[in-house]
């Protein structure tokens, strides 16, 4: 059984000009929701963006990663989905597909497991954190595969993914909730999460609900005393720092007995 403790900081990362922009559909529909670019071989998160009626625009590319194969990994009904491999590219505008029910089929292998924690550092204490993580096996014959997903206790930040392995190298990825993105007059309730239009490495906890302004407020930061703001009415929200998804691994899950 492997285990592995992470520390997840909230950091912005660097801007460079390499960018993959394009539409994109799931099931015939304009997708709507967070996608990550991951880079094809060590499985390096690159960057990621919430994508609204399809169309993408990821920045915020290093320079070494211009000429490397790339997939777009999406997540929709709990699945994490990749799309066909891409590189960065200034004059391209890709026209990208994901089919739910083609391609690939249902995980094989032998059954396995992968243990371990999940810590957030916050004042530079770690403690435990609630994340979803999802395994994705680099097989023998060179293909990739999601092999299993789960979610890290709130209490204790543990977590045990059940896979179905093959042999392969294994990475483990955890990722942070994003939210939606802010919208003018729009209702919102409490625990729902929103973020800035700009990124500014946080996103907002809905701690009182009712409709959001018609001009997006001046959004603050969580400096450890100064989180919860009122900013229309009795609509209440907490400033909580965004943890970039990180990648783990190549690990080898260990067989079922």
């Amino acid at each position: 059984m492997f285990t592995a403790s992470w520390h997840l900081f909230s950091e912005k990362p660097p801007a460079y000009a390499n960018r993959i922009v394009g539409t994109l559909t799931v099931d015939g529909l304009p997708y709507e929701g967070i996608v990550f670019a991951l880079a094809v071989g060590k499985l390096s998160y690159i960057s990621g963006q919430h994508v609204k009626n399809g169309d993408f625009h990821i920045q915020l590319i290093p320079e070494k990663y211009s000429t490397k194969t790339l997939n777009l990994l999406v997540f929709k009904d709990g699945r994490a989905l990749a799309s066909e491999p891409v590189t960065p590219d200034s004059v391209v505008v890709y026209d990208l597909t994901i089919s739910t029910s083609g391609g690939g089929g249902a995980p094989t292998g032998d059954p396995a497991t992968i243990s371990g924690k999940v810590e957030r550092v916050l004042d530079n204490l770690a403690e435990p954190a609630a994340r979803q993580l999802v395994a994705i096996e680099h097989k023998p014959d060179g293909t990739w595969a999601v092999i299993g997903n789960t979610t890290s206790d709130a209490g204790n930040g543990s977590y045990t993914l059940d896979v179905l392995t093959e042999g392969g190298d294994t990475f483990v990825l955890t990722m942070d909730e994003y939210g939606v993105p802010f919208t003018a007059t729009a209702s919102v309730v409490q625990g729902e999460l929103i973020h800035p239009t700009v990124p500014n490495g946080h996103v907002y906890r809905v701690e009182a609900g009712g409709n959001l302004p018609a001009t997006e407020p001046t959004w603050w930061i969580d400096t450890g005393t100064n989180h919860t703001r009122t900013i229309e009415g009795d609509i209440t929200l907490r400033a909580i720092p965004f943890y970039r998804p990180l990648a783990h691994g190549p690990i080898k899950a260990e067989p079922t007995l």
